[in-house]
């Protein structure tokens, strides 16, 4: 199942944080990020999708060297206080080089996009700790949306801009 399959199933799923209203929030969020910084809503989409595509490879290489449960803990963190996350998920190669995607492949500029990154990575990681247990609630498979994120079978199709796009019309 796909991303967008995995997060319906979420929000459907009442031991799952996920909610309709989690995700108008973040929709809302991402798109008073736009407006704050005088970019439409696919600029702001092109730059989830770049900043998405680097924290998907920084929580995979973390689930690698350090389990399942050391992504789950950062995204939890994150999720609570994403800019705090930042140095964790990455060291400022990664940064820059994010950044120079973010800038080649938007209208924004590099003051712009770093002053966007604390408040999009929260709203990355809110979504994805959408996909945990609820507090009490036994959660056998995991979190569905990190592993759809993640995209255990290695085609490559999750996006987290079209990702957003889809959630904001189905919404």
């Amino acid at each position: 199942m796909g991303l967008f399959d995995q997060v319906l199933g979420a929000i459907a799923d009442p031991k799952r944080q996920a909610s309709t209203s989690k995700m108008t929030q973040i929709l809302g969020s991402a798109k008073q990020i736009a407006q704050q910084n005088n970019a439409d809503s696919g600029t702001m989409q092109q730059a989830m999708s770049v900043i998405g595509g680097y924290v998907r490879s920084s929580l995979k290489e973390k689930r690698q060297t350090q389990g399942d449960e050391a992504a789950s803990a950062l995204i939890e963190q994150g999720a609570a206080n994403g800019a705090a996350v930042i140095p964790q998920l990455f060291n400022s190669a990664q940064l820059t080089e994010m950044i120079s995607a973010v800038t080649q492949k938007t209208s924004l500029n590099t003051n712009q996009v770093q002053g966007i990154l604390p408040m999009v990575v929260p709203l990355v990681m809110q979504f994805l700790n959408s996909g945990n247990a609820k507090q009490g609630m036994p959660a056998a498979d995991g979190n569905p949306i990190l592993t759809a994120f993640l995209d255990a079978d290695g085609d490559g199709d999750v996006d987290m801009g079209d990702m957003l796009g889809m959630a904001g019309k189905f919404m």
